[in-house]
């Protein structure tokens, strides 16, 4: 501690105070089932119940985008004109002009300099906000507005009659009623000047209106806009303490009743405020001696710090997040952010993904008197439908970690990740959506973000801009129409299933070998070798291809479209023939973990292959790797699919232990970008590695590391649809090491219910007890284990004959809906 800091300890307790701030240890991880704060919550708060989305508009001139922006190195920064002309009665006593976008503005309001702009260009915070007073240079009558903007992004602009931080309808917003020239006139800027020559802007719409707007952290720097949610309205909201105060800094201070911000969610102790003392002039000279406090929330989480001042002044705190400690000390993602609170109002930071923030305390009053300091939980509103269960403890703990994981994801949109990128990807959608698929049965952010991934015909470019990632738009829809059986939207997407196989196709030469004809950055994983144009990134994009093509022949003829599905069937085929011949050797399809799931899950490796694929490379899984032969908890996903496919479920369920685990046992709340178990623990975050880099900007929530809570779902408990809408359904138990597991897989007809327990002492005398429920609308085909040359079993009460398979340790049973009693 520092010696500042101790000398304030030893005054205050030597006071007779109420309430003293105490550090605190790192909180557990929250109990079983405990991990999702929203998951117990009935009604959610809707945005669209109490916002209103804002009118102002993103302005430009008529091209699509800005140019010269901050990245464009040795270009002409594009500067653009702007001019607005609004008629006051009377000028109010307060008056703030708010900006956001550009990289730089100068403001000229009457002829007059008011004011002059720069954003940071080393913030991660694209649009920043720009607050300047006006009221003493506005008249009333006619006021002209004029605005020289260059860089950045689109201009938002607006004049509100309040002083800076407090929301009040607007005098003048940004929209389709200004003019804007590319070329500099002298005297433009003067309340003369005539502009009726000058051509309107363009208006992109209302800066809440547009789903697109609020992707890619690109208004992150829009939290201090007066009255700015960024939010679509289908999301929801609730209030959270803190789990504890982490980490503090007295200063010169005093705090006092700190504690209680970790109990203040929905309900605010007006009782005892928190509250901190600042030297008499208001503010701090010093940056060592700005008292802080660091809150951890226990979990990762996805939403905003809010502030609610009860001071008679304004006040001005910093707000850092950090998806751990090492993240909020040194390297917070979005900055160190200031915000700004007018006296008794609140305010918000941006939204991200973080556990930690931590919030110092610049300038105010003397004394800082805040309501409350919490946390805005921002998420999607869906009930865990899907379960699973088992003896294992530490599954348990990753089936649950994954399934929050991919619901963190769901924002606007299927997002990557809540902090970095924010936006849509489809390789992560592929493993994630399956995770929504088995656990939400979401439809709407589905479909929605798999319609905006493909994007409108013709199709003119890869899905993401990356060939593989084209291919996996085609499984997820498949895996998507299997759950919910909607042939509507299947319906609605033929054109875009036909228009990317044959955008597709033309990657490919007269012999079947991938050259790229699109000349897209080809990506597989970002292993050695496995992203950027090598022979084995395109070796694996054409097995994805197969796969892609696949899914996508069955998708055709589930639309009656067999001209197509037997065209793409025959290019799937010949692909497959190809890769066999230039891939196939020496037992494998090279030595990368990766190119052999995805041989194995394409259909491309054949079943004889299996065993020596096997020998060769994946029984090397979980063994420690090397620079090179590093996975991603993203292509995990495939390797284990493959593993299960190949009958290796118990080296899969070893490897989910070992990997996934490791990150449990490493502090993780949700699964992670990038893993290890070899890389060093000391800060484990500041040692990931993705995305060609490593450290802090590695994300902690990421969807494409979730695989676990669908495999054990579809692998463990078995269950999994063979046509759409789980009208036909395979349900295939494997406890494996496990003695008991039970769980629940939701289907547009109900819930499939699986409960099963291991039977007899000692391993060779085991039998398998289950329980199961069929609901209406399902048919079921079991495949039971049972003891070699065994055909018949116990089916509630009754010996019933089944079919054996598997080479006889199965038994298979055709199941219509009901309540199963089932035993060896």
């Amino acid at each position: 501690m520092r010696r500042s800091a101790l000398l304030s300890l030893l005054l205050l307790a030597a006071c007779p105070t109420p309430s003293i701030l105490k550090a605190q240890a790192t909180p557990d991880t929250p109990p079983l089932g405990q991990l999702d704060p929203t998951r117990s919550i009935e009604n959610p708060v809707l945005f669209s119940s109490f916002h209103q989305p804002l009118p102002e508009q993103y302005i430009w001139s008529r091209e699509n985008k800005p140019e010269g922006s901050d990245n464009d190195e040795g270009k002409p920064a594009a500067v653009r004109y702007f001019r607005v002309h609004v008629h006051l009665d009377t000028v109010p006593q307060e008056a703030t002009l708010y900006l956001a976008g550009p990289g730089s503005a100068n403001v000229f309001i009457n002829g007059g300099l008011a004011g002059q702009f720069t954003r940071d260009r080393y913030s991660r915070l694209k649009s920043q906000v720009f607050a300047l007073s006006i009221a003493k240079l506005l008249q009333p009558g006619d006021n002209d507005i004029g605005i020289e903007a260059s860089r950045g992004s689109e201009l938002v602009a607006k004049i509100v009659p309040a002083s800076p931080g407090v929301l009040a309808p607007a005098l003048l917003i940004s929209g389709p009623g200004w003019k804007v020239s590319t070329e500099h006139v002298k005297g433009w800027e003067a309340a003369n000047f005539d502009d009726s020559s000058w051509p309107a802007v363009i208006a992109r719409g209302g800066i809440e209106s547009n789903i697109d707007f609020l992707q890619w952290n690109d208004d992150a720097g829009l939290y201090d806009w007066p009255g700015y949610e960024g939010v679509s309205p289908f999301l929801a909201h609730t209030y959270l303490g803190a789990v504890t105060v982490h980490d503090f800094y007295y200063g010169h201070s005093v705090m006092m009743f700190a504690d209680t911000l970790s109990r203040q969610g929905y309900d605010p102790d007006p009782a005892h405020e928190f509250y901190v003392t600042l030297p008499p002039e208001g503010r701090y000279t010093m940056d060592d001696e700005v008292p802080y406090i660091t809150l951890d929330f226990g979990r990762e989480v996805t939403g905003r710090l809010q502030l609610i001042s009860d001071s008679d002044g304004p006040i001005t705190v910093s707000i850092a997040y950090g998806e751990s400690l090492g993240e909020v000390n040194d390297e917070p993602y979005l900055g160190v952010d200031l915000l700004h609170l007018p006296p008794h109002g609140a305010g918000v930071g941006p939204k991200s993904a973080f556990r930690y923030a931590r919030v110092r305390f610049l300038a105010g009053p003397h004394i800082l008197r805040f309501k409350t300091i919490r946390l805005e939980d921002i998420y999607y509103p869906v009930h865990y439908q899907g379960s699973f269960e088992s003896s294992d403890p530490l599954l348990n703990r990753i089936w649950e970690t994954g399934a929050y994981t991919s619901h963190l994801c769901m924002q606007d949109d299927i997002w990557d990740a809540p902090k970095r990128d924010r936006g849509r990807w489809m390789g992560d959608t592929d493993v994630s959506g399956r995770v929504i698929d088995d656990v939400f049965a979401d439809q709407f952010l589905i479909e929605d973000t798999l319609t905006r991934l493909i994007g409108p015909l013709p199709i003119k470019e890869h899905v993401n801009g990356i060939p593989g990632y084209s291919s996996y738009w085609f499984t997820e829809l498949e895996h998507y129409y299997l759950h919910t059986g909607r042939k509507e939207y299947l319906s609605s997407m033929h054109d875009q299933i036909v228009g990317l196989l044959r955008f597709m196709d033309q990657d490919f030469d007269a012999q079947n070998n991938f050259i790229n004809h699109t000349n897209e950055w080809l990506y597989v994983d970002w292993a050695l070798d496995l992203n950027g144009a090598t022979a084995e990134t395109r070796a694996a994009t054409t097995l994805e291809y197969v796969r892609a093509y696949r899914a996508g022949v069955r998708l055709l003829q589930e639309l009656g479209d067999t001209q197509n599905a037997d065209h793409f069937t025959q290019r799937a085929d010949q692909l497959a023939k190809a890769s066999q011949s230039a891939q196939f050797a020496n037992g494998s399809f090279g030595p990368r973990w990766q190119t052999n799931a995805m041989a194995i899950i394409s259909g491309v490796a054949t079943t004889d292959q299996y065993a020596s694929i096997w020998q060769n490379v994946l029984s090397n899984v979980g063994k420690p790797t090397w620079r090179p032969d590093v996975i991603s908890p993203y292509y995990g996903s495939y390797v284990l699919d493959a593993l299960a496919r190949t009958g290796h479920r118990d080296a899969a369920l070893a490897w989910i232990r070992e990997y996934w685990g490791g990150m449990i046992k490493e502090g993780a709340t949700s699964f992670w970008e990038a893993y290890d178990p070899a890389w060093p623990k000391d800060d484990p975050h500041v040692d990931l590695q993705a995305d060609d880099t490593a450290g802090y900007r590695i994300s902690l929530a990421h969807g494409w590391s979730s695989a676990p809570a669908w495999w054990l779902m579809e692998q463990v408990l078995g269950i999994y649809p063979t046509a759409a809408g789980f009208k036909e359904t395979t349900i295939r138990p494997e406890l494996a090491d496990l003695d008991w597991a039970r769980g629940a897989e939701p289907t547009p007809h109900g819930l499939i219910k699986v409960d099963m327990h291991k039977e007899g002492k000692g391993k060779e005398n085991q039998a398998l007890r289950a329980t199961i429920d069929i609901p209406e609308g399902v048919e079921a085909t079991i495949l039971f284990p049972v003891k070699s040359g065994t055909d018949h079993i116990q089916v509630n009460g009754t010996s019933t004959s089944g079919t054996p398979t598997e080479n006889g340790s199965r038994l298979s049973l055709h199941l219509t809906p009901g309540h199963y009693e089932i035993r060896e």
